[in-house]
């Protein structure tokens, strides 16, 4: 494979799970904080890659519990189901 393309395909896998917050509720509060203060965002989007559907629903609801419960954003929904 061509060496160059290569190069170009680490830097698009490091650019995409740089931005990948991963872990604990204490975790993905200081990821969602810095996220937030870094780029001004009042909406964020999550995307869990888990294959049962419950799974993501459990993972939207914490992350939204986190950041409901931190005043990260206004308006969070925090009821999925």
């Amino acid at each position: 494979m061509n060496v160059a393309v290569m190069r170009f395909e680490k830097i698009v896998v490091e650019n995409r799970l740089g931005a990948a917050i991963v872990g604990s509720d204490a975790t993905v509060l200081v990821g969602l904080e810095k996220l937030v203060n870094d780029t001004h965002a009042d909406e964020v989007i999550v995307v869990a890659d888990t294959y049962e559907h419950n799974d993501r629903m459990d993972s939207d609801e914490r992350v939204a519990g986190v950041a409901a419960e931190n005043k990260l954003v206004a308006n969070v929904e925090t009821r999925f189901r």
